[in-house]
């Protein structure tokens, strides 16, 4: 049954909200102020999901997209930068208001370009490379993606010409260098001049185990499973609103927790007296070491370990956080109470555990200023960097 219908307004994952029979619709590529004919294509108890079969009324927000693939993971791409950049900014004061019960000062969204932005892609294979479509498990071939780099790009181009029968995987990772990484089996023979560091089912077949990379003047080595932020041109931006919202003091001790491969630490390193990165993942803290090596720094210590029971031996002024997606424990935010530094950074991919956590630090915080940082630009994903400071 075919539906005429109203989107009036968007959800935090960038679909139309409208009403079929008095029920809740999510419909893809649709904004609000637009008017529709839409098919239902699955029907919860609560909510209905649709998607448009033609448009009626469009809104002066829409844009037509250059990339053809309209149903893989890029949710905003139908609407204009400056559009998104505002949604970002009201879906960020919105959820710290609801899931929070917080109204802090939300600064405008640091951004760039929203194209070729992206260092490094995971690719699902099916005889030639691409990726599942908007929360779907439907593969979608590409030639060629407007997210990542001119250099992935052409190592896609590549890709699809090579029999990638024994492949289901490939991730590429580019920058000062360009890392392939295969789960499968492949000649790489005709390309191999184009890749620097090769792996083949875990294992090295090219290069060595790393590749470098610049920032905010320090180096980098960067490996297979090392995290490393993917927008090349905004992660120094993100960097440096953290550095700032810590404030800087020549006599202060900065815990960073979740130090990863160091970045935080190390870019911290000339601002403070001493910092201190804990992190569980050994690997990772071996990278931070080697790091710490080619980049001659002696004011920063690296612990492998678990936070929750190395936070109680250490005095640190000033703590910074970069959780995963699932923010922190609840045992973590418990320590860092106990810990009570005078100034706190917290930066987030997920503003929902971002708005979950701030409600428990409020008890001895108050959320100063956040930032949200477009990291993710024709996506709905948004980073945040937030200050906080002891009440």
């Amino acid at each position: 049954m075919k539906y005429k219908v109203e989107c009036f307004r968007l959800d935090d994952m960038g679909r139309g909200i409208t009403r079929i029979d008095d029920k809740i619709t999510f419909v893809n590529n649709f904004l609000p102020g637009e008017i529709a004919v839409v098919k239902i294509v699955s029907s919860k108890k609560k909510y209905n999901e649709a998607e448009v079969l033609a448009f009626i009324k469009s809104s002066d927000d829409r844009v037509k997209p250059k990339c053809p693939y309209l149903k893989c993971g890029c949710h905003l791409k139908h609407m204009s930068y400056d559009n998104q950049l505002s949604y970002k900014k009201k879906k960020v004061a919105d959820i710290l208001y609801k899931f929070g019960g917080i109204t802090p000062i939300i600064e405008d969204v640091l951004y760039d370009t929203d194209k070729h932005y992206r260092n490094k892609v995971t690719l699902k294979v099916q005889n030639k490379v691409g990726y599942y479509g908007n929360r779907s498990n439907k593969f979608i071939g590409v030639n060629e993606c407007e997210l990542v780099s001119d250099k992935i790009n052409e190592l896609i181009s590549i890709l699809n010409k090579q029999d990638l029968s024994d492949v289901s995987s490939i991730t590429i990772k580019d920058f000062d260098s360009l890392m392939l990484i295969v789960t499968g089996n492949m000649d790489i023979s005709s390309f191999e001049e184009l890749v620097d560091v090769v792996y083949m089912n875990g294992q090295l077949v090219k290069g060595c185990s790393y590749v470098e990379t610049s920032l905010n003047g320090l180096k980098f080595r960067v490996s297979k499973d090392s995290f490393f932020q993917v927008n090349r041109y905004l992660t120094e931006k993100l960097y440096e609103t953290a550095i700032d919202y810590l404030e800087a003091s020549s006599d202060e001790v900065v815990l960073d927790l979740y130090s990863g491969t160091g970045t935080i630490s190390l870019l911290l390193s000339k601002y403070f007296k001493r910092v201190i990165g804990i992190e569980i993942n050994e690997e990772a803290v071996l990278c931070a070491n080697m790091n710490k090596k080619i980049n001659a720094i002696d004011n920063v210590l690296f612990i492998c370990g678990d936070a929750s029971l190395e936070i109680a031996n250490i005095k640190a002024d000033k703590l910074i956080v970069d959780p995963p997606r699932s923010g922190l424990t609840k045992e973590g935010i418990s320590d860092i109470l106990k810990m009570n530094p005078k100034v706190m950074v917290y930066i987030s991919c997920d503003p929902i555990t971002l708005a979950r956590d701030l409600k428990l630090l409020g008890v001895s915080y108050d959320v100063v200023s956040v930032t949200p940082v477009d990291m993710f630009p024709n996506t709905y994903h948004v980073e945040n960097v937030v200050k906080l400071v002891r009440k």
